[in-house]
């Protein structure tokens, strides 16, 4: 749903794919989507979004539609008994996330929400090896994501109608990856952030504190060299990596440090590389076939903790 560059991304990332295929594209002119479906060599095309989603012989629907779109046509996708990955963030309020989820369950439909970045084998082994102690209790998290937007005007991050803001966009990771390894939503917030002639944010530093006691720092940006990493500080190690959306064979790795010596020389555990939007996508199949309404509960839970925490910390660097 939408020609959107991430579309194409991950449209291409799929090719091949024995769990799932792209068969229908939509977009906002029928041009537009046919010039998609010939690139891509996909078989139906529809100018409107409502077209493709009453097309009877689709299963399950993308959509990477800008943010403030998001509700509207996850609740439409649900109604018309589709299975819905929604790229984050999966909406803009609290109340829309658990409407969204609602109607998906009401539906009997699997709502996923799209973090291309938590089904990467790096991502996986970092919480497999924090689960199992290899770094002892956590105390301390760091995470940062940012880099530079190009064409201000034209780019829909720099939007505030759209969802815009670099929290509802790098910061959302960040964010994400903390509640992953913590599982709760941070009771005490201190943020600080710069803000642009629209008032949008397009530079965000917050500390997080839970009732853990583990404490959070975040970083994202607009206006840096690309960087994205987190950090997990536990009693007993420290292990890090890139929790990237995409890897390559010199960035497949974590790296981990165990015992409380001096040395810093981490241990470099080397993964699977590719793209996070087919291991994103498999698992979404996988979910479908195997559909748990305790699952999609859990994941509304996260996803509404995620966004009251965006909410929290806009609402201090706002105010």
């Amino acid at each position: 749903m939408s020609t959107a560059n991430i579309a194409r991304s991950f449209t291409e990332a799929i090719k091949g794919s024995s769990e799932i295929k792209v068969t229908a594209i939509a977009s906002r002119t029928l041009e537009s989507a046919a010039a998609f479906a010939k690139e891509f060599d996909i078989e139906k095309s529809y100018s409107s979004y409502q077209d493709l989603l009453d097309d009877a012989d689709l299963d399950a629907v993308y959509i990477p539609l800008p943010n403030s779109m998001h509700a509207e046509w996850v609740i439409k996708a649900a109604k018309a008994k589709k299975h819905i990955l929604c790229e984050k963030p999966i909406a803009l309020t609290v109340e829309d996330v658990k409407e969204m989820y609602e109607q998906a369950m009401l539906n009997n439909v699997f709502l996923m929400e799209g973090y291309p970045y938590k089904f990467q084998p790096q991502t996986i082994l970092l919480l497999k090896k924090i689960e199992e102690g290899e770094i002892g209790e956590v105390s301390q998290i760091y995470a940062d994501f940012g880099f530079t937007v190009d064409d201000a005007e034209n780019n829909i991050r720099l939007k505030p109608e759209l969802g815009g803001g670099v929290m509802w966009d790098a910061g959302a990771y960040p964010v994400s990856m903390i509640r992953a390894i913590t599982g709760e939503k941070a009771n005490e917030i201190m943020a600080f952030g710069k803000l642009n002639d629209q008032q949008l944010d397009i530079s965000v530093s917050a500390m997080l504190r839970f009732k853990s006691k583990i404490t959070a720092q975040l970083n994202c940006n607009f206006s840096a060299a690309p960087h994205r990493y987190v950090r997990v500080i536990g009693a007993k190690g420290i292990i890090t990596c890139g929790y990237n959306n995409v890897t390559k064979p010199n960035t497949a790795f974590i790296e981990i440090k165990k015992g409380l010596d001096w040395n810093y020389e981490l241990e470099k555990i080397e993964v699977d590389f590719g793209s996070g939007f087919r291991f994103e996508a498999e698992a979404f199949a996988d979910h479908i076939k195997n559909y748990n309404k305790e699952e999609q509960i859990l994941m509304m839970n996260e996803s509404v903790d995620n966004i009251s925490t965006i909410l929290d910390i806009l609402n201090i660097i706002k105010n």
